[in-house]
């Protein structure tokens, strides 16, 4: 037997942690009211370094774009959480001899750091990422 899973919003809660980082990220740069929505909207679906270049000049940022797409890997990563019960459930699968997998999209460096951070990517077989 086998089961896919998408990550984002299926495994992981990605919109509460995008808005997590996000709130961070507004009051560590003391930005302006409103930047927070601008950049939870920009990353609503998902991320790329390109979007970094966009947001330094929307929120008139003196950061390089590449250590914001850093900085947005590595938070993302850490702000990031299962639904509750994912990690039994998947377990309980893989206990009664199932085959799993993960069938995502996005970049991959955002994907392999959830998987990582939430201790998902142990308790798959395999795991496919598109960056599209």
């Amino acid at each position: 037997m086998l089961a896919l899973f998408n990550l984002d919003n299926t495994l992981i809660d990605r919109r509460e942690g995008l808005a997590d980082w996000a709130r961070g990220f507004v009051r560590s740069r003391h930005l302006p009211a409103g930047a927070e929505s601008a950049i939870c909207e920009r990353l609503r679906e998902r991320a790329y370094p390109a979007d970094f270049v966009h947001l330094r000049v929307a929120l008139g940022l003196n950061d390089d774009p590449g250590d914001l797409w850093r900085e947005y890997v590595e938070g993302i990563a850490r702000s990031v959480r299962c639904f509750p019960g994912v990690q039994e459930g998947i377990e309980a699968l893989r206990d009664a001899g199932w085959t799993l997998g993960i069938a995502t999209n996005g970049a991959g460096e955002i994907q392999r750091a959830k998987l990582s951070a939430t201790g998902l990517a142990s308790l798959f077989n395999g795991i496919a990422i598109c960056e599209c």
